[in-house]
């Protein structure tokens, strides 16, 4: 059973609300038509673990694209989702390095109904900056029921890189351990999914690098005026009662942001230094 986003839109808030202490790196980036504080994805950003960053993670923001919406040229207004990639164990030895983890669908504008089908990255290993081999990743727990790697099938008409390390899909375990989405399964709009998983190298590494990030998006329909795609022609809305199947996609990031515990310390050193102030005028005073 999928959570509903209460949570998850929390801790975003937190981020939020807490990104613009942090120095000129931030900026605001428009994601699913609103301006988030954040570091714009590019294709050589890399989201970085040490042996010191138990307990740190880092939230990714997605758009996304469907062939049903401008022939999957432009991002489908709506259709959005966030994951949060939290590294909370690594084995004594340095092998096995395990993740928790959260999916948000945040959905929303012109789309009526989507779900986060799979998620996507790949992932490098270096041990005094010599890259380690990468052994595969299992499952631990949550609503993510496969995991696998390689050819990501949704987004083969689409001109992205869909060969993945670490695929986890919502299929469940009688299929074939790829990276094919599942259908009807994934958090809907509103709800959010968590579980964990364990990432496994050949030899011990002190850096674990995550990039090349992706989600899979199942059962879309969306109402939006003057949509034209190569199926259905120009102006037609895709939603419900039109007589199609429903659209799948997927999502591309374009923004992220890391942990807020710095932040956070942050503004209560600012609080504090407040504090202080104030009492000095008073005894001034």
């Amino acid at each position: 059973m999928f959570n509903k986003s209460a949570l998850a839109a929390l801790s975003l808030a937190i981020s939020t609300l807490s990104a613009p202490a942090l120095a000129g790196d931030w900026d605001l980036v428009d994601w699913n038509g609103t301006q988030i504080w954040g570091a714009e994805w590019t294709s050589s950003t890399k989201l970085d673990w040490g042996l010191d960053s138990v307990g740190s993670w880092y939230r990714i923001y997605f758009e996304g694209y469907t062939d049903d919406y401008m022939s999957g040229n432009v991002p489908l207004p709506g259709l959005a989702s966030t994951v949060l990639y939290k590294l909370s164990d690594i084995s004594s030895d340095g092998k096995s390095w395990t993740f928790d983890y959260l999916v948000e669908n945040a959905s929303d504008q012109w789309v009526d109904e989507s779900r986060v089908a799979a998620i996507a990255f790949d992932v490098d290993g270096t041990k005094n900056g010599v890259e380690k081999s990468f052994k595969g990743a299992v499952i631990i727990d949550g609503e993510y029921r496969t995991v696998g790697r390689g050819d990501f099938d949704p987004t083969n008409s689409y001109l992205v890189d869909d060969d993945f390390d670490v695929c986890l899909t919502t299929k469940g375990s009688s299929t074939s351990s790829n990276c094919d989405p599942g259908t009807n399964a994934g958090p809907e709009i509103g709800e959010w999914a968590d579980g964990s998983f364990k990432l496994n190298f050949k030899y011990g590494i002190d850096t674990l690098s995550l990039y090349n990030p992706i989600v899979a998006y199942q059962g879309v329909e969306f109402d939006v005026p003057g949509a034209r795609s190569s199926k259905y022609g120009y102006g037609h809305q895709h939603g419900r009662g039109c007589g199609h199947d429903e659209s799948g996609g997927y999502g591309l990031p374009v923004a992220w942001v890391p942990e807020p515990a710095t932040w956070a310390m942050m503004l209560l050193g600012f609080g504090a230094t407040g504090a202080m102030i104030r009492s000095r005028r008073r005894l001034a005073a």
